[in-house]
């Protein structure tokens, strides 16, 4: 009898193994864990058989999956730090629960993960300005082209002005510097008639004086005194006549110097307005030629200013291309970086509990070559007689106290 139970367990042992092994391997959640975990998880039979399950204590009525659920599972792990180990024993862990994670090194590569997400979020929201084309600026009117007529024609008016005078000056000039000939043939004439009255005077009292020494008769005398004194009246008068004749030459003479006077000054006026007229055409000019060297040089500060405004946009176009690569690289670098960290925590084993139960057992650690390893025993809650199902309370007294 003994050794018909004893064969049974046996039988009962290797189905529910090979049961277990089969859904732990296409179970998708176990897959997971160990893929993430690449630990060594390895299940005993040694382990099953070991004083877990009494067949005087199984009831017959027990079915396979009841027997499959709450066998033990035994589990070893391979890790760098015993402190990566997370459960103890008679810790009560659900499925998926961490078992063992090096958890400092995953949130230190968290948090350069977060670091490096926030740096290019913050690279990626800066917007770089593009630089503003400049505007084609208008150019300068050209200039007028340069008439001086009104200089020039003040300049003709000028010169014709002086001719003018000059001719007149030249022409009157002999003429005004002789005296009048009427004039000077009336005063003639005046003294003419003067020296002729005189000398009828000068004969009459020579005349008269003869008379007298001849003693002739005194009606005679009379007669010819009275002739004297008619003569003498006509000598007053030929003097008077005469100086009336030099009054009106000196006076001819002096409108004369006086006309040439004028026309020397209407010369002198003459020459005074061409010159005038002349320096107006050259201030002219002056303006002219000031105001093309200033158009020419405001055209070239205008050119100079465009140049600058060109080069500075040329400057500002390398400055973006090149903040354009700055952040290019950077993002690329943080990509690189950000890659190399979840290929690091990718590479980080974690292993994840793959039933529901409490931990029995964890043997002392062993280590070689660096390498620690130990093996935990996870036992299936107590089931209820009732139902056969898990009743989810903690392990019974005799269960909690596992040994190591």
């Amino acid at each position: 009898m003994n050794v018909f139970n004893k064969n049974n367990l046996i039988t009962y042992c290797c189905v529910g193994l090979t049961g277990l092994i089969l859904a732990t391997k296409y179970y998708p959640r176990n897959q997971i864990a160990i893929a993430e975990s690449k630990s060594k998880v390895v299940i005993d039979k040694a382990d099953v058989v070991d004083n877990e399950l009494d067949d005087s204590a199984m009831p017959a009525a027990v079915d396979y999956a009841v027997l499959q659920q709450n066998r033990p599972l035994r589990m070893s792990i391979s890790v760098d730090n015993p402190s990566f180990l997370k459960v103890k024993v008679g810790q009560q862990i659900k499925k998926g629960d961490v078992i063992s994670d090096n958890s400092t090194e995953r949130d230190r590569l968290s948090k350069q993960k977060q670091s490096v997400t926030l740096q290019i979020d913050n690279l990626k929201s800066k917007g770089i300005p593009q630089p503003f084309k400049p505007t084609q600026q208008l150019g300068i009117k050209p200039l007028p082209p340069a008439i001086f007529s009104e200089e020039s024609a003040a300049i003709a008016q000028g010169k014709m002005k002086l001719s003018q005078a000059g001719a007149i000056l030249e022409a009157r000039s002999q003429l005004l510097q002789s005296d009048n000939p009427e004039r000077r043939a009336e005063a003639e004439n005046a003294e003419a008639g003067l020296q002729i009255a005189s000398q009828r005077v000068q004969d009459q009292e020579q005349m008269i004086q003869s008379m007298r020494d001849m003693k002739l008769s005194s009606e005679i005398l009379q007669h010819e005194e009275a002739e004297l004194k008619k003569v003498q009246s006509q000598k007053d008068q030929a003097n008077s006549a005469f100086d009336q004749a030099k009054a009106k030459l000196n006076a001819s003479a002096i409108a004369q110097q006086q006309e040439l006077q004028q026309l020397q000054i209407n010369m002198r006026l003459a020459e005074s307005e061409l010159n005038v007229a002349e320096s107006r055409y050259t201030a002219a000019q002056n303006r002219r030629q000031l105001t093309e060297y200033d158009a020419n040089l405001n055209e070239a500060r205008r050119q100079q200013e465009q140049n600058q405004t060109q080069q500075e946009y040329s400057r500002q176009q390398q400055q973006y291309a090149q903040s354009v690569r700055d952040r290019d690289y950077q993002l690329a670098q943080l990509t690189i970086s950000f890659t190399n960290i979840e290929d690091k925590l990718a590479l980080i084993p974690m292993l994840r509990s793959p039933r529901n139960g409490y931990v029995r057992r964890i043997k002392p650690w062993t280590g070689i070559n660096g390498k620690y390893t130990t093996t935990i025993t996870i036992s299936a809650p107590p089931v209820s007689s009732k139902n056969g199902s898990s009743n989810g309370t903690s392990p019974s007294p005799n269960q909690s106290k596992p040994t190591r």
